[in-house]
């Protein structure tokens, strides 16, 4: 399996982060300035799919785009799972 297809969910993750800055209207570098985590071009990294999310960074993400943290962090476990389970069968 090739190393786009193992990420594949891992960029669905940054996509749907993307969608939800997007949606409120939000820059990079606000989001990274609203949640206290990183800058711009770490988010742009999450976004594209080549960094993950933190677990640690869940909350503060939720806060930002109004949704319950649980909620968000489930969603986000269950993009990275995805990704870490095609990456573990493709060893």
């Amino acid at each position: 399996m090739s190393h786009s297809n193992t990420a594949a969910s891992q960029i669905e993750a940054g996509n749907w982060l993307r969608a939800l800055r997007l949606s409120w209207r939000i820059t990079r570098m606000e989001l990274a300035e609203q949640t206290g985590f990183g800058t711009a071009e770490i988010v742009a990294g999450i976004e594209a799919g080549q960094v993950r999310l933190p677990r640690a960074a869940y909350a503060a993400f939720a806060r930002v785009f109004a949704l319950d943290a649980a909620s968000f962090a489930d969603s986000c476990d269950a993009y990275y799972a995805v990704a870490a389970e095609k990456i573990r069968s493709a060893a």
